[in-house]
């Protein structure tokens, strides 16, 4: 597959995504620990972070059926334009309730967003090609972590309000650019994308396809981990006594996470293709909570960099296969309230934050009980993914049954 075969529409995409999330990781990895230096408590903070999940929640009702009904263009300008009046109040905000505010403002233009842009990246591409596009755009998203994080410590962007306006710039650019591609490029729905689905098919979704709400809850429980990737471990750095230069090691952990991620998507691809996704899912959030639980052995750094690599297979054998998943379990005309209902997901994100402030301020900041309770909490997906796998087995028999 070479670029020529990529229709320019998912291009725009692909690159709108990587440069957006490369500005992004300039500001939200020490997003936690800037917050900390305007005073505010680890359980305030994750609340901080929880409210923009809790609002990504409520709006994933809507937000990919919205999609379906009324296009992929308009959804995906109103998210990119919300992210940069986001980013920009987060700029000029100084008390806690304007934090509130635009944390709850960018759940908002996730759930506008992604949904759409991963939508239209399956609607214009071979259904043979989408697992390498799907890969290509997490490949993407990773060289974005791996280089951010280092730019901000090289230019001085870690906690400086003036990284906020670079990530709101490159919004604002993303928006001219898919716009233009959208007039130069008018996308052709297909007869069943032009069907409306109500607002409430994702209740109707989750009611009916038992497979996908395994699938969900399972990835609650997971995200749940994962969330503490830029919220709990990033504050556990920056203040405790054994380790020094907090923002700079945890810069550094994240360049790890997204070096691995280079190294190990491909093969694990080929893995999770083999063993089909649901298994691949089931992998890695054991293999999530067994990185989590060698956090809270971390009396030395070089621990932190082994468990940050064990950390980041899991979460490259979860969310290689998520939109491949997603993709595989929603039919043509459903597809926006799918990838819609997946922002579910983000109910982890909302508990996850708070859990792991919580677990800060009481265990007062003692690494084995938190993050052996985050492993615990984070290994009880790996249930519900067996009971999808289950399911998953039983439906493709009986409709093999039916067809023979």
């Amino acid at each position: 597959m070479n670029m020529r075969q990529i229709h320019p529409l998912t291009l725009g995409v692909l690159f709108g995504t990587f440069f957006a999330r490369l500005s992004t990781f300039f500001v939200m990895p020490f997003f936690a620990i800037y917050l900390a230096t305007l005073g505010f408590s680890a359980s305030v903070i994750g609340t901080v972070f929880a409210v923009s999940a809790i609002s990504g929640l409520f709006m994933s009702f809507f937000g990919g059926t919205l999609s379906d009904r009324h296009g992929r263009k308009q959804l995906m300008l109103i998210g990119i334009g919300l992210n940069a009046l986001t980013f920009t109040g987060f700029a000029l905000a100084t008390e806690l309730v304007w934090f509130y505010i635009f944390s709850v403002l960018m759940g908002v233009s996730r759930s506008f967003l992604e949904p759409a842009s991963r939508a239209l990246i399956s609607d214009t591409t071979k259904p043979e090609q989408r697992v390498i596009v799907y890969n290509v755009r997490y490949f993407l998203i990773n060289i974005a972590a791996a280089i951010g994080p280092l730019l901000a410590v090289v230019l001085s962007l870690t906690g400086a309000k003036s990284a906020f306006f670079v990530v709101t710039a490159v919004y604002v650019l993303y928006g001219l650019i898919i716009t233009s591609l959208f007039r130069k490029y008018p996308f052709e729905e297909s007869d069943a994308s032009k069907a409306r689905p109500r607002l409430t098919e994702t209740f109707r979704v989750l009611r009916a396809d038992k497979t996908f709400r395994y699938v969900i809850i399972g990835m609650i429980f997971a995200i749940i981990g994962y969330s503490q990737f830029n919220s709990t471990l990033p504050q556990f750095i920056a203040f405790h006594d054994g380790f020094s230069d907090g923002s700079r090691l945890f810069a550094y952990l994240l360049t790890v996470n997204a070096i691995t991620v280079l190294i190990v998507q491909y093969p694990i691809m080929r893995f999770g293709i083999r063993v089909s996704p649901i298994k691949s899912l089931f992998f890695g959030v054991a293999t999530l909570s067994i990185g989590l639980l060698l956090i809270g052995f971390a009396s030395e750094v070089w621990v932190l960099f082994v468990a940050m690599v064990i950390f980041t297979v899991g979460e490259v054998l979860m969310f290689t296969m998520t939109d491949v998943l997603t993709d595989e379990l929603a039919p043509e005309h459903l597809r926006g309230t799918y990838f819609g209902a997946m922002g579910l997901t983000a109910l982890g994100q909302s508990v996850g934050p708070i859990i792991g402030g919580l677990l800060l301020d009481g265990f007062n900041n003692a690494a084995l009980p938190v993050f052996g309770s985050l492993a615990v909490v984070t290994a009880c997906g790996a249930f519900f993914f067996m009971g999808a796998f289950t399911e998953r087995k039983a439906t493709l028999a009986l409709i093999e049954e039916k067809v023979g």
